[in-house]
């Protein structure tokens, strides 16, 4: 980046919102992944002079967002409430309440699994990224991820149908 600030902007510009969306999902806390967003692009900066262009740039923003929240949960050893879905201000009072009650009961079902697994769905479900990717963003093999996929998807089956027979 040879220092180009304007560069830096356009790239923060691009993938703010993206990486915002992944660590609120994450948190489910707006202050927390607003620090976790400024602490992935803060990484960017101090580790931008080594990154080698080896696929999508994004993939490699994101691998820097996964490390900055895991490390966030490693430290915090606690998990935040987080809904689905990122709050929008163009909703009514009534379709905000239902996405409130929605998102909370996806939430409560989300925290019974574990933090793997709910990672490798946050990524698959809400951010779109294929098993490949996920294991190239966590480090893991592509078996693991869809490993972790399956049991979570397995597990939150088991919890919705329990609720339904109760």
């Amino acid at each position: 980046m040879s220092g180009d600030k304007s560069a830096f902007d356009t790239l923060v510009r691009k993938h703010y919102n993206n990486i915002y969306a992944y660590c609120y999902r994450r948190t489910g806390n707006e202050q927390t992944a607003a620090d976790l967003t400024q602490e992935v692009f803060l990484r960017l900066v101090k580790s931008i002079y080594s990154y080698r262009f080896s696929g999508k740039f994004s993939n490699y923003l994101f691998t820097v967002a996964v490390n900055v929240t895991n490390d966030h949960f490693r430290k915090n050893r606690s998990y935040e409430e987080y809904p689905d879905e990122l709050p929008s201000h163009d909703d009514t009072p009534e379709q905000a309440a239902v996405k409130k009650e929605r998102d909370d009961t996806l939430y409560k079902r989300l925290l019974c699994l574990p933090d793997k697994q709910r990672e490798a769905i946050i990524l698959h479900y809400f951010h779109g990224f294929k098993a490949r990717e996920i294991a190239a963003l966590t480090g893991v093999k592509v078996p693991t991820v869809k490993s972790r996929l399956r049991q979570g998807v397995a597990k939150l089956r088991k919890i919705y149908e329990k609720e339904r027979t109760e």
